[in-house]
């Protein structure tokens, strides 16, 4: 068996089943705020296509997948960042979702015979990062993101030594589970910082069409780096699972320069992970529709408001740039409030320290919660007043 398997850790889901394994729950009463799935309904314009492709399910679907489809990836990337230059022959591949994607490339991009490969990830953090980095032979160094810089990742605070070895940092914007948003002077302090000291940049942007239909879009590494250019150290991950509620369609796709996407679409023509023509045929449609996404962020606009309206005056919390997560501070253990939660009201969350590691003698995430903002108003108006409910109970 591969060695780097033994230095893989529980996802954070198991580690919350072993919390509540004593208590038993009728799965029709419980509502779950704990896992980052859309519950609202997938366009309907894209399961019509779905069926009307079926028979397409007999045809093998190619590594690089259907021209139209990569050309629906450079229209939207041209509407949504005002980016022209991504070139569908070029610099695009679609991807199994963002989750598989990202696992994919960074098995591609570590040279593991260096001698201190590091990958960089920022704490809280997406448990895929740090498995991916284990399982290609690198290091994680975790970069704390704390309440008291807005939870701003510190990048400043990243030692030459790491800066050195650094074979590739992980971004995540808007983030999972803070929802801090990256400025255009982040994004470039780490391109500048890629190009002194040669590693790549990572970006996983699943989350940029959540965030509040009156404000500005979140800002995209595409609008800070040319990915067209061979110099170019951006590598970008983009999915329909959480703009257009297609989590189950495993549809996104990556964008980066030439060489990069190359030498990706070699190593995932052995690993043979492709989409199937009816969901290439459906993603197409949903990366040219715009007016589905919007929809859904007027939905989310409802989700918000009413989360907040249930919760106390005296709890301080506002909606985060981007996302769809509330990263609530407890007045209490994480894992005592969620499992009280839960045996007492039914509501499933998920502890922010199974979201994080401890780095500098911080857990980052100790003393918070993730709730995901994703179910109908009726249902988040009976979650959200029973986390009110225990929120005053530990207050």
């Amino acid at each position: 068996m591969n060695k780097y398997l033994l230095s893989l850790t529980e996802y954070p889901f198991q580690y919350l089943s072993q919390l509540l394994k004593d208590i038993n729950k009728d799965p029709k009463e419980v509502i779950g705020l704990h896992i980052g799935e859309p519950k609202s309904d997938a366009p309907s314009e894209a399961l019509k296509i779905i069926n009307e492709n079926a028979g397409k399910y007999s045809n093998y679907p190619t590594s690089k997948g259907q021209i139209g489809l990569r050309q629906a990836y450079c229209e939207w990337t041209e509407r949504r960042f005002g980016i022209s230059s991504l070139d569908p022959e070029k610099n695009v591949l679609p991807v199994s979702g963002s989750r598989e994607g990202i696992f994919s490339f960074i098995q591609v991009a570590i040279d593991a015979d260096q001698k201190r490969p590091i990958v960089i990830i920022p704490n809280p953090f997406y448990k895929i990062y740090e498995g991916a980095a284990i399982m290609a032979g690198a290091e994680p160094y975790y970069l704390n993101s704390l309440e008291e810089n807005n939870f701003k990742p510190d990048f400043k605070s990243i030692p030459n030594e790491i800066w050195e070895n650094c074979q590739l940092f992980i971004l995540c914007s808007p983030s999972n589970p803070t929802g801090y948003c990256l400025s255009k002077d982040d994004y470039q302090f780490i391109l500048n910082k890629a190009s002194e000291n040669d590693f790549l940049v990572c970006s996983d942007e699943c989350y940029t069409d959540i965030y509040e239909s009156t404000s500005s879009a979140p800002t995209g590494i595409l609008e800070c780096d040319n990915l067209s250019q061979n110099e170019s150290r951006a590598v970008v991950f983009h999915s329909l699972s959480k703009r257009s509620n297609l989590a189950g369609l495993r549809s996104g796709f990556v964008a980066a320069n030439e060489k990069i996407i190359s030498k990706l679409e070699l190593y995932r023509t052995y690993h043979g992970v492709t989409l199937s023509v009816p969901t290439q045929e459906a993603s197409e449609w949903a990366w040219k529709d715009d007016d589905h996404v919007q929809k859904n962020r007027l939905e989310y606009d409802l989700k918000f408001q009413v989360a907040k309206e249930c919760l106390d005056s005296s709890i301080e919390i506002e909606r985060p740039n981007g996302g769809f997560y509330y990263w609530l501070k407890l007045p209490c253990n994480d894992e005592n409030f969620v499992k009280t939660l839960y045996q007492k009201e039914s509501v499933l969350t998920l502890p922010g320290t199974y979201l994080s590691k401890e780095e500098k003698g911080i857990n980052p995430g100790k003393g918070y919660v993730r709730l995901a903002v994703v179910h109908d108003a009726d249902t988040i108006e009976r979650a959200f007043t029973a986390i009110n409910r225990t929120l005053m109970d530990f207050k």
